[in-house]
């Protein structure tokens, strides 16, 4: 039982902290929007990648690696939820990828297009805000249909995926190693 709370407790920090981040780029983009005519086309397509590493974030979250698939495994009580997730992560995508085909042209075709840019911004954090939302959902279904030693399992799993992420940040800034001549 308690390896279960460890991972509800480390799915809720980690549910806080995109959540988190996710309203941080919602306020960037909402101040870009303000003024479409005013906006460098440098900032517009910071804020395209920046949303684009976010998504590539929430996929490599312990919920998508982890908690998904032990419940696909465990039930199927879950599966028009995690069918509801899935098309809001497609959408989400196909958001993202007209984001980047439209950044060139909100440009050259003027304020207008730089609007519509930001709306689609805003359309992609409103998005996987109620992806979050529906994920919470989920952790309640995983209480009651994970079984204490897949917990466990999932409990370990995400301790070697913290200590793999905190070697990678350590270590980040030397490189890739060379073998000794």
């Amino acid at each position: 039982m308690l390896t279960a709370t460890y991972s509800l407790v480390a799915l809720s920090v980690e549910q806080k902290k995109a959540r988190c981040n996710l309203s941080a780029l919602q306020q960037n983009i909402k101040s870009s929007a303000k003024n479409p005519k005013d906006t460098d086309p440098v900032s517009l397509e910071s804020a395209v990648d920046k949303l684009s590493r976010f998504d590539q974030y929430c996929h490599e979250r312990k919920v998508e690696v982890y908690v998904i698939p032990a419940i696909r495994k465990a039930t199927r009580e879950a599966d028009s939820l995690l069918a509801e997730l899935e098309s809001l992560s497609l959408r989400g995508l196909n958001i993202l990828r007209s984001m980047r085909d439209g950044l060139r042209q909100a440009f050259e075709q003027g304020a207008v297009k730089v609007e519509e840019l930001c709306r689609s911004m805003e359309l992609y954090c409103n998005n996987l805000f109620q992806r979050l939302i529906k994920e919470e959902e989920l952790f309640q279904i995983a209480q009651r249909v994970i079984s204490i030693e897949e917990w466990f399992a999932i409990a370990a799993s995400f301790l070697s995926h913290d200590a793999e992420n905190d070697r990678r940040r350590r270590y980040a800034h030397i490189g890739p190693s060379r073998p000794p001549v």
